[in-house]
């Protein structure tokens, strides 16, 4: 029977130390799975992330709200798992051990999703101003030279550039509010507004160009 001073030291995690393993761990299997996969062995790798994959989506489902981020977090903690590999101690089951490393690897993966969102709504709003004062360039250059009714413009644009361009100008919707109403990523919304924008004024210069009688 082994002495208490031949038992592997690990962290809170159940990792053990650099250069240190357990090897008359009851979860013997585990550990052996774990090693396989860091060197490298294919069919390990698929084994342990097939094993992993429904502790993995457990911890990502119960953190976050919508289904596609839960499964871009639950891809990620996979990713870290797989790259543990050898930091498990098989001190425990393997898939407590994988609930942790998932758990922080999820939390983590939501504060930087908060960060980005927190640039995003920062730009949106300069764009917003900058859009507001070339949307008003665009009123004051084209509007009081139309050659026919706005509306006839309006009706060739595309559906998604022609809501954009009206829930900016028309209702006076911030990008953001936009965003949020048509259930649209921010950049898309700048990008329908821009074009929207670009095709307008491309559609008047032809008409002046032509000789288009103006409305009356």
């Amino acid at each position: 029977m082994g002495s208490s001073s031949d038992a592997t030291p690990v962290d809170a995690l159940g990792t053990a130390k650099p250069g240190e393993h357990a090897e008359d761990s009851a979860y013997a299997e585990d550990l052996a799975l774990a090693r396989a996969v860091a060197e490298g062995d294919a069919r390990a790798c698929e084994t342990y992330a097939r094993r992993l994959l429904p502790t993995v989506r457990r911890v990502s489902r119960g953190l976050l709200r919508r289904s596609d981020d839960a499964n871009d977090a639950a891809q990620v903690s996979l990713i870290e798992l797989l790259r543990s590999a050898s930091n498990y101690a098989g001190r425990g089951p393997l898939e407590g051990w994988a609930r942790r490393i998932a758990t922080r690897s999820t939390l983590r993966w939501m504060n930087k999703q908060k960060r980005t969102q927190e640039r995003q709504l920062a730009q949106a709003q300069v764009a917003d101003l900058e859009a507001h004062a070339r949307g008003s360039e665009l009123r004051t250059e084209l509007l009081d030279r139309l050659p026919r009714p706005l509306e006839d413009y309006l009706r060739q644009l595309s559906e998604p550039q022609r809501v954009a361009v009206l829930l900016r100008f028309a209702m006076g919707h911030t990008i953001p509010e936009i965003a949020e109403l048509t259930s649209t990523p921010v950049p898309t919304v700048k990008s329908r507004i821009k074009k929207g924008q670009e095709e307008l004024s491309r559609l008047v210069r032809r008409d002046l160009k032509l000789g288009v009688p103006r409305a009356e």
